[in-house]
C-alpha cells in the first residue's frame, strides 16, 4: 500500500502536460557550461535548457530578440544616413 503523504504536503506533477522529451548531444565541456549555469540559476540543467528555448522562440515570434532588433533599426537608420 501506498504511503500517505501528510497533510500539510501538496503533490503536484508540473510536467504532466508536457508529452515530447527532446534528446541533444552536448560535448563534455558544453554540458558542463549548462550545469554551471544551472548551478547558479538553482534550477535542473532541463528547466533551464526549457526556459532557454520557450525564450528564444518566443522573442522569435515577437520579431527577434532585442539585441537583433536593435540591430536591424541602426541597419535602417544608418542606410538613411548615408
Amino acid at each position: 500500500m501506498p504511503e500517505q503523504l501528510p497533510e500539510h504536503v501538496t503533490a503536484t506533477r508540473p510536467n504532466l502536460g508536457r508529452a515530447t522529451m527532446v534528446s541533444v548531444r552536448l560535448s563534455a565541456d558544453e554540458h558542463a557550461q549548462l550545469q554551471h549555469a544551472a548551478s547558479e540559476a538553482n534550477l535542473p540543467v532541463s528547466t533551464l535548457i526549457r526556459i532557454w528555448a520557450l525564450n528564444w522562440l518566443h522573442a522569435e515570434s515577437a520579431g527577434g530578440t532585442v539585441s537583433a532588433r536593435l540591430a536591424r533599426l541602426e541597419r535602417q537608420v544608418f542606410q538613411h544616413i548615408a
